[in-house]
């Protein structure tokens, strides 16, 4: 299992917001498999969109402005897929109560499990998977 470690600084006041996302090794295999590479370094590309995403919700986060859990889709245009189909990867943040309560529906590797318990992480985001909307 793969696990993405983000953390954002407010430099005004040293503030120190940290996630942690599971399932990022399949959120790159599920790229892999859906979209052209040659977009990669493009800001639409939805490895770019998921950064940009993540960084406002963990500037929410510290500033108490986002509730959660927070489910949000980050899509792959079609000019960019392979197949010429709009793929969206879904995702869902939530804090360490909820993520107690989740845990145990999926298989997650003990050094995950123990970053996710740390009492400095402000919240767990989990890759769910993808689909197809029309």
């Amino acid at each position: 299992m793969g696990y993405l470690q983000m953390q954002l600084i407010d430099e005004t006041t040293d503030k120190n917001t940290k996630g942690i996302c599971l399932n990022i090794d399949k959120f790159f295999t599920d790229l892999d498999f859906t979209a052209n590479s040659d977009f990669e370094k493009w800001d639409e590309y939805p490895f770019e969109r998921y950064h940009e995403k993540m960084s406002k919700v963990l500037e929410n986060i510290e500033h108490k402005q986002q509730e959660l859990p927070l489910l949000f889709s980050i899509p792959l245009d079609k000019e960019m897929s392979f197949l010429e189909i709009t793929f969206y990867y879904n995702f869902i943040v939530m804090d360490k109560v909820l993520f107690q309560h989740m845990q145990h529906e999926y298989e997650f590797d003990k050094e995950a499990l123990e970053l996710c318990e740390n009492e400095d992480m402000d919240c767990i985001v989990l890759y769910m998977g993808m689909n197809v909307r029309e």
